[in-house]
């Protein structure tokens, strides 16, 4: 046990009684010196045992006195769990004094404790004010933004405050002259305390009276792994406190102002008892515990709903069915209270209660024991009692072939590691009813997959479950009965028919053929470059045809397939003809025009710039604040899949690589143009996005892919506030961007974003909305919901569009993109950004036997003008010697 937990600063003379009990031998060759700390209390200082008080003259470390913390941190020496380093701290608030790159004080000795001298943990003050990119940067990602940061293991703080006040003003009853206003009303991160060490391990942190101040990430604690808080305090937003193998905190107060206080617990959980939760949510809102399904353990809680907008208490926002929580006479503003959803937790009897002592669940291998429990009560067979017990996730099995294995362990490790594993179904079979291991069969004979449940229990009845779904063994693939055959109807749409032999026994099997549709270069298929492709077992039987199919003939390619077999041999089947301009809707430049849901969006690595294709990569903009690096060539930046809060509900293209970027090549001169996005960001506060450091939307539009020159909507986290996000209208020149709006902070980047941009002439506007309801706090900041912009442009004939992202990928902070219409208008004469000047520009509509010198001829009065015609279109015409009936060729006068 730490001998400082033992330390209770009740009164001066008490404090004296305890401190002096506590007085650490010196070593032989350095004599002792003692003092009267101002509360009375008799210390003994020694090389190990420092004191500090700011209203000392000067340091003096002879005597082991110094006038600031950081001089006494750089005095001191490692200490041992038997004999720690001590730091006696007088009353004050002591700045650590951070700076834009480094945090201020560094705890970089080994069993080193900070201890406050007052039973009143407000006298002792710990304080910075710098928060990521409000305060503190760094060139790689995550500021080092904590008040104070450890390096060494077996830290301890006693009777302090430690606290960031980058978010949060700095209240001193002691001394009121000494408050301090926070820095910023933007959240952002600002951790009171962090820890991590490359070279070590860290271990046996220990908190009593402390109380640790900050709003968003308070507590940076994720790498030491076991922490123990008793009789402290911790408040903040989102993702205060979680991470290691297990942090306890026993009649402890956290206090919530929003919906996710721990980002995510341990390998083995995190454990409150008798602690009490105080919410304080300014708008209605469910308390998620965990953001990341986390084993919890909750003994003797008392929640209080302090505005009276606490709808509910949930283990997470998406919870995992193989982890599992524990809770015990959990209450809710007075009245018991069953934690959601309740099948993830089980209510605790009196008979198991003895696996959740802070012995049981810290002891490890080494027997910590920081709470000083009695540990003759914690015995049970083998020492220890069964607290959780760790399954793997749900897996999926297939009548006929090998089984899954699954292992299980039980927490502690200590515990008998006895377990009895059950079905739920006979539709699978386990290898064995007993041990740590067992292998499930599947034995489904029907159609459908099942899906079963596996329960392993402890000797004390605790218990976990994961699912498995059980697949019917497979089946020949269906056999065609009809090849495939691609036509184009007089609507342009193109189709591909076919026939399967689907029939069984019992009925007839669903088709879930893979139909993908590509753009081919002539009627043999040559050159195919995807077009569009199946999802979720939905055969895209029909196409609709784009302006980058001109000149190109269709091909589908199709797997035959059905529920119960893999792919069969792909047939394929190409157009009869080239699609034509004739074969889109519409009239001039409005046959170019789009829409899509992304459904058939074809999401894989596609580097080249195409005309009427999308390019689909990563790019990391020269103007990032940050370095980072894009996702990996070959690697699909997007995906088209289902979200998480506020992109849960439904499928999209959601990012999935940083720096995840689309371009859509246009070759012909536009006049006006617009852009419309459906999109929804993860982000539910309005902020968007991962950080505010460069982390930003782009919706390019009149631009040209390959010069990377045209006009931008930027949406962009602001350090502004922590509740929105800025538009800025900006002009790109050869990839160089620069504002041409002033920045607007606006709520419109939220679920159910709308975005629109579009010119008119010599003038670029954009507007935004979202359907999401604004916070109390967006509506006291006065933040609209809406936003138009607009600013005059050069002009120029482009017709490219793209949209590029930079924000992190991580679950919770991706954005997913649910529908795109493109509209043109014909081009009227203006000007490039590069000054070349466009004005008479036209097209020419390739025809049969045209080549480029019999094209120049007509068009431009000689045949050696083919050059002039290829150079002009390069981006359409990849081989001079060939081009396709339909393709429209630009023409500059």
């Amino acid at each position: 046990m730490n001998k400082l937990l033992s330390l209770s600063l009740a009164g001066a003379a008490l404090a004296a009684v305890c401190l002096l009990a506590w007085n650490l031998p010196a070593a032989a060759a350095d004599e002792p010196k003692r003092t009267t700390a101002k509360n009375g209390a008799a210390l003994t200082l020694s090389p190990k045992s420092l004191y500090v008080d700011s209203a000392l003259p000067a340091d003096d470390p002879a005597n082991y006195r110094f006038r600031t913390v950081h001089a006494a941190a750089a005095a001191a020496v490692d200490g041992t769990e038997a004999e720690p380093m001590v730091i006696y701290i007088e009353p004050d608030v002591y700045p650590m004094n951070g700076t834009l790159t480094d945090r201020g004080l560094y705890i970089d000795k080994d069993w080193v404790s900070l201890v406050g001298l007052s039973a009143d943990a407000r006298d002792v003050v710990l304080a910075d004010n710098r928060g990521h990119t409000i305060g503190a940067q760094s060139p790689s990602g995550s500021s080092p933004a904590e008040t104070l940061f450890v390096t060494g293991t077996g830290f301890h703080a006693e009777n302090l405050t430690i606290g960031n006040y980058c978010n949060v003003d700095l209240v001193y009853p002691k001394d009121p002259s000494k408050n301090q206003a926070k820095r910023s009303s933007t959240i952002t991160q600002a951790y009171a305390i962090g820890a991590g060490n490359k070279d070590k391990v860290l271990d046996k942190f220990t908190f009593k009276n402390v109380r640790l101040i900050s709003m968003l990430d308070t507590l940076a604690l994720g790498e030491v792994q076991r922490a123990y808080f008793q009789d402290s305090y911790v408040q903040g937003t989102d993702d205060y406190m979680g991470g290691g193998l297990i942090h306890v905190m026993k009649n402890t107060t956290l206090h919530s102002y929003t919906n996710k206080p721990i980002y995510a617990a341990g390998k083995h959980g995190m454990a409150f008892i008798d602690s009490r939760w105080e919410i304080e949510f300014a708008d209605p809102g469910d308390l998620t515990l965990a953001k990341n399904a986390s084993t919890l353990y909750l003994i003797n809680n008392a929640f209080t709903d302090l505005n009276g907008n606490l709808r509910s208490i949930q283990w997470a926002p998406y919870p995992a069915g193989h982890i599992r929580s524990y809770a015990y006479r959990t209450t809710l503003n007075g009245k018991p209270y069953r934690i959601l959803p309740e099948e993830n937790g089980t209510e605790l009897t009196e008979d198991q209660l003895p696996a959740y002592t802070v012995y049981n669940l810290l002891k490890g291998e080494d027997g910590w024991n920081p709470a000083g429990e009695n540990t003759g009560s914690a015995g049970g067979a083998g020492g220890s009692f069964p607290a959780n017990i760790t399954m793997p996730e749900s897996s999926t099995i297939r009548t006929g072939e090998k089984g899954a294995e699954l292992s299980a362990a039980i927490f502690p490790s200590a515990a008998p590691q006895h377990l009895t594993w059950s079905l739920d179904s006979d539709l699978a079979l386990l290898s064995a009813k007993q041990g740590s291991k067992v292998t499930v069969e599947g034995k489904n004979t029907g159609e459908e997959p099942v899906q079963v449940t596996v329960t392993a229990a402890a000797y004390n009845g605790i218990f976990n479950r994961t699912k498995v779904t059980v697949y019917p063994s497979y089946v020949d693939p269906p056999s065609f009965t009809e090849p495939p055959k691609l036509s184009i109807g007089s609507d342009g749409f193109a189709e591909v028919s076919y026939q399967l032999d689907l029939s069984y026994p019992g009925g007839t099997r669903e088709d879930q053929s893979q139909i993908t549709w590509y753009r081919v270069d002539d009627a043999q298929g040559s050159n195919p470059v995807e077009a569009a492709v199946t999802r979720d077992n939905r055969p895209s039987h029909t196409y609709t045809p784009t302006s980058g199919d001109v000149g190109r003939y269709l091909m589908a390619a199709v797997t035959p397939k059905h529920a119960r077999s893999l792919g069969g041999e792909t047939l394929r089947a190409v157009s009869s003809r080239a699609i034509t301009l004739e074969d889109l809707p519409g009239t001039g430049a409005a046959k170019y025009g789009f829409t899509t849901s992304f459904e058939q969006f074809p999401s894989a690595w596609q580097p080249e710039l195409l005309p009427g294709t999308w390019t689909v990569d990563t790019h990391d903009p020269a103007d990032q604040q940050t370095k980072w690096t894009p996702g990996a060539a070959g690697k699909a930046p997007w995906a088209y899949a289902e979200g998480i809060n506020g992109a849960a509900g439904g499928k999209g293209l959601i990012t999935a690589e940083r720096g995840a970027r689309l371009l859509y090549t246009q070759n012909r001169p536009f006049g006006d143009m617009s852009v419309r996005l459906e999109a929804n960001p993860e982000k539910t506060a309005g902020q968007g996005f991962g950080s505010p450091n460069g982390q930003y939307l782009e919706v390019y539009i009149k631009y040209d892919t390959a010069s990377r020159s045209g006009y931008a909507l930027r949406i962009e986290r602001t350090t502004k506030y922590g509740i929105a996000t800025d538009y800025t209208l900006y002009e790109y020149v050869n990839g160089a961007g620069r504002p041409i709006s002033d920045p607007v902070s606006t709520t419109a980047f939220n679920p159910g974003a709308v975005i629109e941009v579009w010119t008119e002439g010599n003038m670029l506007y954009a507007k935004a909305s979202s359907s999401s309801v604004q916070s109390s706090d967006q509506v006291k900041a006065g933040l609209p919901n809406e936003v138009s912009l607009s600013a005059p442009i050069g002009g120029n004939a482009y017709g490219g569009l793209g949209i590029q992202h930079t924000g992190t990928v991580s679950a919770g902070n991706r954005t997913q993109l649910k529908r795109l219409s493109v509209t043109y208008k014909d081009a009227a004469g203006t000007e490039s950004p590069a000054g070349e000047s466009m004005s008479g520009a036209r097209t020419y509509t390739v025809k049969q036997g045209d080549t480029l010198s019999s094209i120049a001829e007509g068009q431009l009065g000689g045949a050696r003008d083919w050059v002039k015609l290829y150079e002009w279109n390069r981006h359409l015409i990849h081989d001079p010697d060939l081009i396709y009936i339909g393709q429209e060729l630009l023409i500059r006068e």
